[in-house]
């Protein structure tokens, strides 16, 4: 990938280099300030920084954190760099601490705690304040679906000896924020403050939608619990599925965090991709390829052919997870792809020109219509009320996944949708009526998986939970002995400054919470309890 690689290493290298000048210079002051600092006029200001930070949108901070674990771990990706073994179940505190850590204590729960004590002097702002609530909600539970225990209840206030809120305790909590916030704000308060322009970078102040976002991210982790509890996943889901204001309604309801910026520096994704470090991981290749009879409709939208072939004949090809080393010499770059498709370049997968424009904007997925889809196929599986058809629901999410990501592809001449009915009607996504319940199960997660990509912190969430869809254990093992051969990832280990800064209450939750296997990748967390899986 020689004149490829070269283009957009340079163009990555030069957005590196002006954003780290113009964080030195021309922004000092600003990244200076406190964000919160002008929320006595306007606690609205302070959302988009919110937003960025529960999305993990700075190039370093998804680098190190969504990149570097959960996307590995999810296998949309594999690492194709030397100096990267995260595959391999290495660890380094420092890399989660900036990835997952801060940003969520620091960017999303400090934040929202001191708007809600500014909104008591500020009534009118109780709606915004509301969907600020839903959003910290969804980056709570991301948080503890990572790390299992947190502070919670007495984070984020300025004390650093915090207590660790038990998974339960903090699920119990999500309920009731989302709950909470959508009775707000359908109550129909009169003479409430509306967002701004960039204020709101997801719903641009649309209430109803906020709603929407707060009653389907309940339905989402009520199915979390199903195995842990599955009386309260029941009684949470049908009451979700009922809600006033009901569930995202269509791809138009897609909650997503634009990012600031055009070309390379327009999504954190694409603009890590052009430093060659990772590309697309032979399970997403197969998955793409063999699910059905054939070809998946979105692998030209999400991946650019290797270099070695041609738009004309396009090859897409990648590489195991867990290789050691010395191996990746098996997988040369020219038969590598990486994610440069027709979403980010669309002149690279039809002309071959990596000199075109680079991208569409791209939102970070926070949820989709189509996941919401694949919930209720799940939901009515399971025979909850409310849920429709499972069979329905599950054709409704694939077919809202094709329309979601080649609406990001402004040239509708670039894609076919031909093979759309085909890829739906034939070989394992083919719904058959006589399958038994895992194998529909099986579909319904693999299908979640695909229409969830790029957010490999909820994929791999729902693997840990389900076992679905089959991943490959990696070949080489660097955990130290954390990690069983053959097995994978539970969690990730918390930052080595909770053990200096809080170290009672950390090692108290471990031992209480976590005595199945202590602070290590390996140990299951309270929800992570499929009977299938417990020896995983």
């Amino acid at each position: 990938m020689t004149i490829m690689k070269k283009s957009i290493l340079n163009i990555g290298m030069v957005c590196v280099l002006g954003l780290s000048l113009a964080a030195c210079t021309d922004n000092f002051d600003s990244m200076n300030q406190d964000p919160m600092g002008i929320t006595n006029s306007d606690p609205a200001y302070v959302m988009p920084y919110i937003q960025e930070q529960g999305a993990h949108i700075a190039s370093w901070e998804y680098q190190v954190g969504d990149n570097l674990h959960t996307n590995l771990y999810a296998q949309y990706f594999a690492n194709s760099a030397s100096y990267f073994n995260s595959d391999n179940y290495t660890y380094n505190s420092g890399w989660v601490t900036d990835g997952f850590w801060n940003n969520y204590y620091s960017g999303v729960l400090k934040q929202v705690k001191a708007v809600a004590e500014t909104v008591k002097e500020l009534p009118a702002y109780d709606n915004i304040y509301q969907t600020m609530r839903i959003y910290a909600a969804s980056c709570t539970a991301m948080t503890t679906d990572v790390f299992g225990d947190i502070p919670y209840s007495e984070a984020a206030t300025g004390r650093s000896d915090a207590k660790y809120d038990s998974q339960k305790d903090i699920y119990a909590a999500v309920f009731k924020e989302l709950t909470e916030a959508a009775a707000a704000l359908n109550s129909n308060k009169a003479d409430q403050a509306a967002y701004k322009d960039n204020q709101d970078l997801i719903y641009n102040g649309d209430m109803k939608k906020w709603v929407r976002l707060a009653n389907s991210l309940r339905l989402r982790y009520a199915l979390r619990l199903v195995y842990v509890d599955p009386a309260l996943a029941k009684q949470e889901g049908e009451a979700a599925l009922a809600a006033t204001g009901g569930l995202l309604q269509s791809n138009d309801d897609n909650a997503g965090v634009y990012i600031s910026g055009t070309g390379a520096n327009g999504w954190p994704l694409f603009q890590i991709s052009g430093w060659g470090e990772f590309c697309m991981s032979k399970t997403m290749e197969n998955m793409l390829k063999t699910t059905s009879s054939v070809a998946d409709p979105r692998m030209p939208l999400w991946f650019g052919h290797t270099n070695g072939s041609t738009a004309e004949n396009p090859e897409f090809k990648g590489i195991p997870n867990g290789l050691a080393t010395s191996d990746l010499s098996n997988y040369p770059a020219d038969d590598r792809s990486y994610v440069w498709g027709l979403q980010a370049m669309p002149g690279w997968n039809s002309k071959n020109n990596s000199e075109s424009s680079f991208c569409v904007p791209i939102r970070q997925k926070v949820m989709s219509y189509a996941e919401v889809c694949l919930l209720k196929a799940e939901a009515a599986l399971r025979g909850w009320n409310g849920a429709g058809d499972a069979k329905a629901n599950y054709l409704a999410g694939i077919k809202a996944s094709f329309e979601a990501e080649r609406a990001m592809v402004s040239d509708a001449s670039l894609y076919s949708t031909a093979n759309d009915n085909t890829y739906m009607t034939t070989g394992k996504v083919e719904w058959k009526g006589d399958a038994d319940f895992e194998t529909h199960l099986e579909q319904i997660i693999t299908q979640k998986w695909l229409a969830l990509y790029p957010n490999g912190t909820e994929a791999w969430t729902e693997f840990r939970r389900t076992g679905y869809p089959k991943l490959a254990a990696a070949p080489v093992n660097r955990s130290g002995g954390d990690v069983a051969d053959g097995k994978f990832a539970r969690r990730l280990i918390y930052p080595s400054d909770e053990y200096k800064t809080n170290g009672v209450n950390l090692n108290r939750a471990v031992g209480k919470d976590l005595s199945n296997g202590g602070d290590r990748l390996s140990t299951h967390v309270w929800w992570d309890c499929n009977p299938k899986l417990v020896n995983e």
